[in-house]
């Protein structure tokens, strides 16, 4: 598990990393047209003075750690837009180079890397010079003494838990073993002292490097770049001189697949570059020699925190990508299972940019990750690319992340996450046609035993309390409800009984038959036993965990004692 992790750790750094880098400076709009929709205020910077302020002030750690190994001082904090915004009309070549073609985004501009003395001195030259300057000639200028730019407050921070979000040492069999004794009362305390199961993350070191969020470049701003471009992807996009070669030879026109990024000495994906020279540079190109309107060239117009989700971004058009609306994944020799019908279109719609499945680039999944494992995808094998549960970018993790939703969460909090063994075959149909079947849920009624109540009395607190009315046919009916309206869920939701299991997740559940009392497994006791709630426990935590994590009204999912729970008169709670 702890391989796994590492592995599932570097893609998704990796990954999240470039997808920031791409965004840098370019992550707004290329307007095209005055009559197109803007996105929603959601998705906007805020422009109140004070959240203006804040965007201003927000800096970036300066280390250069290939050549400052041992920091005597700690790093500069730089805030990048503030100098932006004093600097507005000296533009960019104020502080950056500018060669025949472009600004040349390296600092400072008489930069010397010859050692780091050299380098430091340009630094220093370059930033105490202008602030001299500045204030020479009677304006606001900045600091000039070494502690106020290196900062005291930068902090490096070490051990680091690798995404707390998606692994849970406790569902895992090892962790489970070790704090089961751990945990178990009758072990004294030399025998097994307390242990924090938080500290069982898997760890690594890490620096503070920047405060900027991330900024994903969705469908909605590739749609208004290719706009704005008239479709001319070489603008952004290359095309390797085997490629070239290839399509001239066959007559054809390029794909949306042949199309690359730049590609670096080591034959990496080199994003950082591209973002902050081709495309500032475009930006800045029809802003000030074409007089277009163009998208932003400072950090704070795009890095805001703010993203768009797949439900904002429903009515813009998807990237053409040659690709067929439904595929069947499947291996061609070695594969043990029927393959998997994937409607590739759908998925498109409930995501925000082909990056969600494909990382970084266009490449089908086991392009990468073969049967074993490869070098190139990390070693990260088939099978997990498409079953990790704790990864987003593999279908049963990012059918986890569904689940976390509140109409799903109400009763999948309770629930072993990952896929049963059972449901293998809900996939691996071996068949396109499987896409087309969807499982609705008949009518709670149909499946319940004809004299079962509508409402059920829960008499658990008689003493303090009135007694508690469970709706329970009105529950079973808004569950099932969002389960034939959901299409992830009315594919999984197979079996009729699949609602009822919510709650009685234990023992066999058989239509028209009464499901297994909860105090058969959940005792009067008034402390768990072996780790099992009492029926107490039981209760609410199945009933108020629901409300919890769907989210609805006090009204309607009431999270207080009082929306359960009448209380008796005073008399008759003293007459107990």
């Amino acid at each position: 598990m702890k391989t796994m992790n590492k592995r599932l750790l570097v893609i998704t750094s990796v990954c999240m990393c470039l997808m920031c880098i791409l965004a840098w400076g370019i992550a707004d709009i290329l307007h095209s047209g005055d009559n197109e929709t803007a996105p929603s205020a959601e998705t906007q910077a805020p422009d109140n003075a004070s959240a203006e302020e804040a965007l201003l002030s927000r800096t970036f750690f300066i280390t250069v750690p290939d050549i400052f190994h041992d920091l005597e001082r700690a790093p500069v904090a730089f805030p990048h837009d503030r100098h932006t915004r004093a600097l507005q009309a000296e533009g960019c070549t104020e502080c950056h180079p500018r060669d025949e073609k472009s600004v040349l985004f390296t600092f400072p501009k008489q930069r010397d890397n010859s050692d780091a003395d050299s380098l430091m001195n340009a630094f220093h030259d370059s930033c105490i010079g202008c602030h001299n300057e500045q204030a020479a000639n009677g304006k606001k200028s900045g600091p000039v003494t070494c502690g106020e730019c290196h900062r005291t407050d930068y902090h490096k921070v070490e051990n680091l838990p690798i995404l707390p979000e998606y692994y849970e040492p406790l569902r895992d069999t090892h962790h489970r073993d070790c704090l089961a004794c751990h945990r178990d009362p009758e072990k004294s305390a030399e025998e097994a002292g307390g242990l924090d199961w938080k500290r069982f993350y898997n760890k690594q070191s890490a620096v503070q490097e920047a405060e900027w969020p991330s900024v994903l470049f969705d469908y909605y701003l590739h749609n208004k770049h290719e706009t704005a471009l008239d479709k001319k992807c070489g603008e952004c996009h290359t095309l390797t001189p085997e490629t070239e070669k290839r399509l001239a030879s066959e007559g054809k026109e390029p794909t949306c697949r042949d199309w690359l990024r730049d590609i670096d000495d080591e034959n990496r994906l080199s994003e950082k570059e591209p973002a902050h020279a081709r495309c500032i540079n475009c930006h800045l190109d029809r802003k000030d020699e074409e007089k277009q309107k163009t998208g932003p060239v400072y950090c704070r117009e795009c890095h805001t925190g703010l993203e768009r989700t797949a439900e904002q971004m429903r009515t813009v058009p998807r990237q053409e990508c040659e690709q067929e609306e439904s595929i069947l994944i499947a291996l061609e020799k070695e594969a043990r299972m029927p393959g998997v019908a994937f409607n590739h279109k759908a998925h498109q719609e409930t995501s925000r940019s082909c990056q969600d499945c494909h990382h970084d680039t266009l490449r089908g999944c086991r392009e990468c990750h073969t049967r074993e494992g490869s070098e190139e995808g990390d070693y990260v094998t088939l099978a997990e690319a498409f079953h990790e549960k704790t990864s987003p970018w593999s279908c049963i993790g990012c059918h986890e992340e569904e689940k976390n939703k509140p109409d799903c969460a109400g009763c999948h909090h309770v629930l072993p996450r990952g896929l049963a063994a059972a449901a293998c075959d809900t996939c691996h149909t071996g068949t396109l046609e499987s896409l087309a079947r969807k499982n609705v849920l008949p009518e709670p009624k149909a499946l319940m035993p004809d004299n079962t109540d509508d409402e059920l009395e829960i008499k658990l607190l008689v003493d303090e309390y009135e007694l508690s009315r469970f709706p329970h046919t009105k529950i079973a009916q808004k569950l099932t409800a969002i389960s034939n309206k959901s299409t992830l869920a009315s594919a999984f939701h197979k079996d009729t009984m699949s609602i009822c299991s919510g709650c009685h997740h234990v023992g066999p559940l058989k239509e028209k038959s009464m499901a297994p009392s909860c105090s058969t497994c959940h005792t009067m006791r008034r402390e768990p036993v072996a780790g099992k709630p009492a029926l107490l426990g039981a209760y609410h935590q199945q009933c108020l965990g629901c409300h919890k994590q769907m989210g609805g009204t006090e009204e309607s999912m009431p999270q207080k004692c009082e929306g359960c729970h009448e209380a008796k008169p005073p008399s008759t709670a003293a007459k107990k």
